[in-house]
């Protein structure tokens, strides 16, 4: 990108020209009118790029034009000019200025829309890096994208521009770039860890369909499917056998061709993996084939658990309950990306509560999160399965506050009487006053133990009065 145009993005940055209501909608109209119109060239080169089935094809194409509709529906005119017209308002925020996206390789074309779409709701200047490479997708975007929106609001950089740029940016690196990782900016974590866990309460063939699916679609480079799959040893053997049918199926068994700039630019983890696991006696090769592989774990200490998986290879270990799969989970240092728990709901809440996860999913897995990068770590907003950034995340608090509290009055009232007498009082109210009660109960309730006590009270006295009365009759009968 060249410097007049870093210069075109700065001024309107400042000048705050990305917050205008009407022109953040007439950019969504226009960005959408062009991806509609070139769908067939963008599928085009998705297919090449990545070699996926043209269902999955369609599923990121349709999904990142979801997310452009959801973040334009967002945009509210008279919501905007209510919140700037209020004198007070606790809730004011502002758009961050600028913000630098770093899209991650992994399905470029959502993956660009997603964070595009919902910084400019939220009213800032973009900047997509987009290196010229052979890479038809990365091609399209920075042919479409330019042209569908306006200069000073949005450009396209080929090379990493300079600190000095970046550190007045907001930086999006969804592929958890270190370089940027001190700019303050979002960041999606590189090397995270995904689980799911299947207990013995759990129905098998849906759990084992879900998991399988989730590891075999998009060529198995979905970020959130699960690196491993811990299973109750009652139900593995069941397990194990539908997630077989499930992997071998004809719907999840297409293997389209592998693009060529997929195999050039990423490393075959899938093959290097699957290699480690045959020549391990820790580990049972259930199913090896192009479809995708099956292993099972004999030894955790010595399998590859706690790392990524990539490829349409499955890792299964046993577990003995959801105690032992709670502490493995938690045991691998950082927090889960994901966790996919399938059990009966009081079981699932229960693993979902005490497993260290960002994201918790009970007895299914979304179809959104199988597309696209990782959502980007914030302490107060949650991750989104769709749209996977909100514009809220793209945006600072600025709270007004217009009417002074009752401590700013009496202080003020201190200073032109010059008595302090009103706030001594007002001290003295708050010093005085009494924490409200807990209004815990008697502690009368029946406890679980309790009732189990009762209940084998209950089936002893009524086994004496049996016998003592059966006693009596044959007392009396004699």
């Amino acid at each position: 990108m060249a410097g007049d145009s870093f210069s075109r993005i700065e001024i309107s940055s400042i000048e705050g020209r990305a917050q205008s209501t009407r022109l953040r909608q007439k950019l969504f109209h226009s960005l959408h009118t062009a991806l509609r119109s070139s769908e067939k060239l963008i599928k085009d080169a998705i297919l090449v790029d990545s070699g996926l089935s043209d269902s999955e094809v369609n599923l990121e194409y349709a999904l990142a034009i979801s997310e452009l509709r959801t973040h334009y529906t967002s945009i509210d005119l008279e919501k905007d000019l209510k919140a700037q017209r209020a004198a007070e308002n606790l809730g004011a925020t502002t758009s961050v200025g600028t913000v630098y996206v770093i899209p991650a390789k992994q399905n470029l074309f959502y993956s660009v829309i997603s964070a595009l779409t919902a910084a400019l709701a939220a009213g800032n200047c973009v900047v997509v890096e987009l290196p010229p490479t052979l890479t038809k997708v990365s091609g399209v975007l920075r042919k479409i994208l330019p042209s569908a929106l306006d200069a000073d609001i949005f450009a396209v950089s080929s090379t990493r521009p300079s600190e000095d740029f970046l550190a007045k940016c907001h930086v999006l690196a969804q592929s958890g770039d270190e370089e940027v990782s001190a700019t303050g900016g979002l960041q999606s974590n590189s090397s995270p860890k995904v689980v799911a866990v299947v207990d013995r309460t759990a129905k098998i063939p849906e759990a084992a369909m879900a998991i399988g699916a989730s590891r075999v679609s998009f060529n198995g480079r979905s970020v959130y499917a699960p690196d491993v799959i811990l299973v109750n040893e009652f139900v593995a053997d069941d397990f194990l056998y539908h997630l077989v049918q499930a992997v071998t199926s004809p719907l999840l068994s297409e293997t389209p061709p592998r693009s060529p700039h997929l195999a050039k630019g990423q490393p075959d983890g899938y093959a290097r993996t699957l290699k480690e696991c045959e020549g391990n006696e820790s580990v049972r090769v259930v199913v090896s084939s192009s479809n995708g592989s099956i292993v099972e774990v004999k030894d955790r200490s010595k399998a590859p658990l706690g790392r990524r998986i990539d490829g349409r290879l499955i890792i299964v270990t046993r577990i003995t309950s959801l105690d032992d799969a709670i502490d493995l989970c938690n045991s691998f240092g950082t927090a889960l990306e994901a966790n996919f728990v399938f059990a009966a709901p009081i079981e699932a809440n229960y693993t979902a509560r005490f497993i260290d996860a960002r994201l918790s999913c009970i007895n299914h897995i979304p179809a959104e999160l199988l597309v696209g990068p990782f959502a980007p770590k914030h302490p107060t907003i949650a991750p989104s399965p769709s749209p996977r950034y909100t514009p809220t995340l793209f945006r600072s608090p600025r709270p007004r506050l217009a009417h002074p509290s009752e401590l700013t009055i009496i202080s003020q009232d201190a200073i032109r009487s010059r008595s302090t007498k009103e706030l001594e009082s007002w001290s003295r109210a708050v010093l005085q006053r009494a924490l409200p009660a807990i209004n815990q109960g008697e502690g009368r309730a029946v406890g679980f133990f309790d009732q189990a006590f009762m209940t084998i009270g209950i089936v002893i006295v009524s086994v004496v009065a049996g016998s003592a009365f059966a006693v009596f009759r044959m007392i009396r009968q004699r």
